[in-house]
This record gives structure tokens, sequence and C-alpha cells, in this order.
């Protein structure tokens, strides 16, 4: 699966991307926005016939837990807008009052996900509740049911899609969009059993399966609210830290690298790192080394500006 998902990736994007740099594009700001619009567009265009056939189906058969299934795929249409609405705004050029530009606009239209998440998962517990005090008739066929089914494998290869997207631009906000392709495609085969139940007349199961979409729905949100306010406050991810040591140790002269520290501003980075050179080394010697650090990071990971402060040491 991981294969065809890489094979399908690298297809949309030769297909629908224009000067795709041959290397370094984990931060490239250009290269993030158009790999952006295209999870966005490819999810709205999906998520849009799908929220349809799951509406149509779900009034048809009067299964509540069918139709919570087609406003949460509706929803992501919204969402995948606010993935493009972020990564327009993340773009603006730094200004007076933001000199470091506006990349974090990104985190903060994963929040705005996540909320979305959450009020649509809320909003189906409540409905879902008071189908199962009513014990409302549901009707269905098997149809519905293998038709449920290849929706929920069709959101599962969207969600690894946005994932592997997510995953080369280093992007929060995709793989945000993508776990809630991906709670949706949970939602879809829960719902099939539901339908399925239905058959034999145990009702309240789709009400119960309500619940547990309902409940997806919510753990899904506080986890990517959790993340994506982590990321704000200033995380540092463990892979950039090592990327940066490995970058700063493959320079010649740089003995050891501590202190790294990362201020994440999407597309731009504000790197800090000490790293550790002989005492020996005369002072003009030292500040080349570190130079040539800056200029290695800058370069690899694309960070706006790093900061190289140098400490002396006995050589072993």
């Amino acid at each position: 699966m991981d294969r065809l998902t890489t094979f399908f990736t690298n297809f949309m994007i030769r297909k629908t991307l224009k000067d795709v740099p041959a290397e370094n594009t984990i931060d490239n700001p250009i290269y993030r926005n158009q790999v952006a619009y295209l999870e966005a567009w490819f999810s709205i265009i999906g998520n849009f016939i799908l929220a349809i056939i799951k509406g149509v189906l779900g009034v048809m058969v009067n299964s509540i837990s069918l139709i919570a299934d087609a406003v949460h795929t509706a929803s992501d249409v919204i969402t995948s807008i606010v993935v493009i609405a972020g990564f327009k705004l993340a773009a603006i050029p730094p200004d007076e009052e933001h000199p470091h530009g506006h990349g974090r606009i990104e985190f903060i239209a994963t929040l705005i996900i996540s909320i979305l998440l959450a009020a649509v998962g809320v909003k189906f517990g409540i409905d879902s509740y008071k189908r199962l005090i009513a014990n409302t008739p549901v009707t269905g066929s098997y149809f519905v049911v293998v038709i449920m089914l290849l929706a929920g494998l069709f959101k599962e290869l969207m969600s690894r899609f946005s994932i592997d997207l997510g995953q080369r631009i280093s992007s929060s906000t995709l793989i945000a969009d993508a776990w809630h392709h991906r709670t949706d495609a949970i939602a879809s085969v829960l719902v099939a059993i539901a339908i399925l139940a239905s058959q034999f007349g145990y009702y309240r199961v789709d009400s119960i399966l309500g619940f547990c979409v309902s409940g997806l729905i919510i753990w899904t949100a506080v986890e990517i609210f959790r993340e994506s306010c982590s990321k704000i406050i200033g995380e540092n991810d463990p892979y950039q830290i090592e990327e940066i040591s490995r970058l700063a140790l493959s320079v010649p002269g740089v003995m050891a690298t501590h202190d790294i520290s990362i201020h994440d501003y999407g597309a731009n980075k504000m790197v800090v790192i000490h790293i550790e050179v002989d005492k020996n080394l005369s002072l003009l010697r030292a500040h080349d080394i570190a130079d040539q650090v800056e200029n290695s990071i800058n370069e690899k990971l694309f960070a706006s500006a790093t900061t190289v402060h140098v400490d002396s040491c006995e050589r072993e």
C-alpha cells in the first residue's frame, strides 16, 4: 500500500506541479505551497463527490450514522479550504511587525481544522443520543453496505496521499487534514456495519456506532489541537535537531554540537546552534568554520537565518 501511495503521489506531483525542484524540497516555500494546494484541491473534489453520495443514501435509508458521516465528509471540504487559506496567508512576506514572516498562520489553520472537527463530533453525538432513545428504524441494503466500504477505502487512500505529501514538506496542517480523511474512512466502515445490522432489526446499532463515529472525530480533533498548540508554543522537532547536528558535524573542524534550537515559522526557520572547535584554531579559521555551518544549514533546511555560536575545546 505504501509503495502504491508513493507511486500515486509522484504521479500527481509530476502531472500537476510546475518547476519541481530536484532536491531539498522539504521547506522550499514555493514548493510547499504547490504541494499544499494539490492536497487541498484533490481533497475538495473527492470529498464533495463522496458527501453527495453519502447524503443521498443517508436520507434514503434514514440512517443517522450515515447522515453524520456525510456531513463529516462535507466538513472535509471546509478544512481543505482552510488549508488553502492558511498557506496563502502564511506566504505573505515579512513586514515591520512580523520580521520573520507569517508562516505560523499555517499552525493556526491546523487549530481551526481541529475546532471544526470537534464541532462536528459533538453535534452528531447529540443526534445519536436522540436516535438511541427513540430507537428510530433504519432501512438499507447490501448495496449501500458495499458503497460505504468502497467509500472507506477511497478515504483511506486520500489519507495516505495527504500524509505522504505532508511528510514531504513537513506540514502538520496536511497531516491534520489526512487524519480528518482517516476518521472518515473508519466512520464509513462503522456505518456499513450499522446498515448491515439494521437488516436484522438491530436499529440501535446505528445510534451506537453514531456515538463511535462522534467519539472518533472528537478524539482526533483533540490530538490535532494539542499538536498544533505545541508547535505554536515552540516545540522542537527531534528529527530536525538531529539533521542540523549532522549537517554541522559534516563540516571539517566541527568536533561536537550542543544547545540546538529551532524557531519554526512554517516555511521559515530561525536556527541557533553551538559548535565546538579545537581551541588552538585561529579566530579567522573558527569564524570560517562557523560560516560553513551556517551556509550548510540555510541551504539544506531553507532556514531564513542561522546563528552559530563557537565554543573551544580540547582535541582528544
